[in-house]
């Protein structure tokens, strides 16, 4: 069996941007946010995915699953 031992960087980041800027714009309220997913693991595991599901009858074999999608969103939340 192979040590599956990893880590994972995933993080979430908002701002609400300053009234003296989004009043200027007739906003009330403006929110900006980052979402990142799996931009980054470190380990040595030679398979795929280091977080590979965990069933009764193959504990610790990946058979060759694709991993994880690694992601990043943004986004704004505009408030009128």
């Amino acid at each position: 069996m192979i040590a599956s031992t990893f880590f994972a960087a995933r993080t979430t980041s908002a701002n609400t941007l300053p009234q003296q800027l989004t009043s200027k714009a007739f906003i009330s309220r403006a929110r900006v946010f980052v979402l990142c997913q799996n931009l980054f693991t470190a380990t040595k595991y030679e398979g795929f995915d280091p977080e590979i599901g965990q069933s009764t009858t193959a504990i610790g074999i990946d058979k060759g699953i694709y991993p994880q999608a690694r992601t990043l969103t943004f986004g704004v939340n505009v408030n009128f």
